[in-house]
């Protein structure tokens, strides 16, 4: 599958405008970063990362995924969703509203974060956000999957409950894990993730050796069938494209993205263009 990744704001290519462009040339789908707001001072916890100014205009992806839904066929999702910052319950609710209304046409890419700031402006120790990020996919999970649900954790506790509407995709939509390649990132997929999404741009040489790590590790934990991979692409040449979206069939990457950041309809268009010449090639 193959779609777009816009860091959408107030300055970029309107998004309706952007997925019917999307849509309208055979692509697939659409996701979107996540960042609530940009404390001033804030710092990267990730060496060599910086808080971009655009990150301070992101658009809601929540709602920016609803209403594209809304009038389009593309598939929608995050990447990545800083789940951590938002109340397990809620979200679980808003995502499995969206989830039925599009029916079942939602993926979940899922993030820690790196802003020391932003996070503990939502009353999240840094040092707990990875155990809050796997407890609030937890709880979600089964209020997406259980008649009567509930959970605890040292973060995030669920008495038991109902909770309707279920998602449309059985399970719910699949749940990828954005990060590195560490050891710890890859135990985390293996216990709670469906899938991986590769920091950074390109299906490099290293995530093809970390892909085939992480995919006999897979087998060897028992998992079903195989992890589902989604990788950013850069907007480049039609060559260019076409080798990176020839690479990752190879590898059996099931998701690219190319990045739009933040650019105007102008800027836009010629790189759709470029992509869909990519694929036919």
């Amino acid at each position: 599958m193959v779609g777009v990744h816009p860091t959408a704001t107030d300055r970029s290519m309107p998004i309706l405008e952007l997925a019917r462009e999307v849509e309208a040339r055979g692509l697939r789908s659409i996701s979107f970063p996540e960042h609530t707001h940009v404390p001033v001072g804030s710092r990267a916890l990730v060496e060599g990362w910086s808080v971009e100014e655009r990150y301070q205009r992101t658009l809601d992806p929540y709602v920016a995924c609803a209403f594209i839904a809304a009038t389009t066929s593309l598939e929608v999702g995050t990447a990545v969703s800083l789940v951590a910052q938002h109340d397990a319950i809620a979200l679980a609710k808003a995502i499995a509203t969206l989830d039925h209304l599009s029916e079942g046409r939602v993926f979940l890419g899922v993030g820690f974060g790196y802003n020391r700031q932003e996070i503990e402006g939502h009353g999240v120790p840094t040092k707990d956000r990875f155990l809050v990020v796997e407890e609030t996919v937890a709880l979600m999970r089964a209020l997406w999957t259980e008649e009567i649900a509930a959970f605890r954790g040292q973060h995030r506790n669920l008495s038991p409950s109902r909770s309707w509407p279920k998602p449309a995709r059985r399970g719910g939509p699949p749940v990828l894990l954005g990060g590195r390649p560490t050891e710890r990132n890859f135990a985390r997929i293996l216990a709670w993730a469906d899938g991986w999404i590769p920091a950074g741009i390109g299906v490099t040489e290293k995530v093809a050796s970390s892909l085939k790590d992480l995919c006999a590790r897979w087998n060897d934990a028992g998992r079903k069938g195989a992890p589902e991979i989604c990788c950013f692409l850069a907007p480049g040449s039609r060559d260019e494209m076409a080798r990176q979206i020839g690479r990752a069939a190879e590898l059996g990457v099931q998701r690219l993205s190319v990045r739009l950041e933040e650019r105007p309809r102008d800027l836009v268009l010629p790189v759709l263009d470029e992509l869909v010449s990519a694929l036919v090639l």
